[in-house]
């Protein structure tokens, strides 16, 4: 606990957060800290459960951010965000571009001195656009009823990239000490099957509500590859996006029918909408579960 920001301890001293005492298995080892971001590893027994990262902005008001091994989570706290024990839709949105919002079901999530936050979990098992706009937006907004009224509150995505990036560290280097300077991890190339689309032009040439082979590279820049293993099947067409990191892709496909590499770009300028979907203004590429 003595990495605790001065915000947070603030809130405490004034009874605002009450923290009861882990349990004595646990244990909560401090990881990184910068720019308010404050990371700690999750250990139970000795063995690594957990990392979350957090930012403090107000009395009752942050960011979180969780991985362990089975979810990805996108939390915060603000006015009665907590006050309900159960699932609360919340409406999310990035960059103060509200027609772009979805609507999610978060739940209340502990954190390792047990305050709550709402939070987004998301199976690691999938491709999530919102994570990738956690790390890469300016900002991210959260809409939600109180119980008594509705309530917006917006949050600066300062540090955000790093943030979720130690995050990951923190968990998949467990057995190893923090690094002397962040770097990026991999837990290697894999392909999951879902649903997904390309136009271009106006004209689409794939579309497939399921079976389709999505290559993930799971380099943390977000790369993957839509009607393709890159092995063992390539689809009559295909297309590539990689990310840049800063809300923003490029993209290539194959063009002609049975051709075998990604040669012919299809722009710069996508970002990320709903349904997994990159677009800019010559051409669509989607991936989903």
């Amino acid at each position: 606990m003595n990495s605790i920001s001065s915000a947070f301890a603030a809130a405490l001293a004034a009874g605002v957060l009450s923290l009861a005492p882990m349990a004595q298995a646990q244990q909560a080892v401090p990881y990184a800290q910068f720019n308010g971001w404050e990371i700690t590893q999750i250990k139970d027994n000795g063995q690594v459960t957990a990392c979350e990262a957090m930012r403090i902005t107000g009395s009752e008001e942050g960011l979180f951010f969780r991985h362990d091994a089975s979810t990805t989570g996108i939390g915060f706290s603000s006015y009665a965000s907590a006050a309900s024990p159960f699932p609360v839709d919340v409406e999310m949105w990035f960059d103060g571009d509200r027609s772009s919002r979805m609507t999610y079901a978060m739940q209340l999530v502990p954190d390792q001195y047990t305050f709550e936050w709402r939070t987004l979990l998301l199976p690691n098992d999938e491709p999530w656009g919102e994570i990738d706009l956690f790390a890469n937006a300016s900002s991210i907004h959260f809409g939600y009823d109180t119980g008594t009224g509705w309530n917006e509150v917006a949050f600066a995505l300062s540090g955000s990239s790093r943030a979720s990036e130690e995050t990951f560290a923190c968990f998949q280097n467990a057995s190893s000490p923090p690094p002397a300077q962040p770097q990026q991890q991999s837990s290697g190339p894999n392909v999951i099957y879902g649903s997904c689309k390309l136009i271009v032009a106006g004209k689409t040439y794939v579309d497939m509500a399921a079976g389709c082979p999505i290559w993930l590279a799971n380099d943390g820049t977000g790369t993957f590859w839509i009607n393709t293993d890159r092995e063992n099947y390539l689809g009559q067409y295909f297309a590539e996006v990689s990310p840049f990191g800063d809300g923003t892709a490029g993209a290539h496909w194959n063009a002609e029918p049975g051709a075998t590499h990604a040669q012919a770009p299809l722009g710069e300028g996508f970002r990320l909408t709903g349904g997994g979907c990159w677009t800019n203004g010559n051409a669509t590429v989607c991936a989903a579960r």
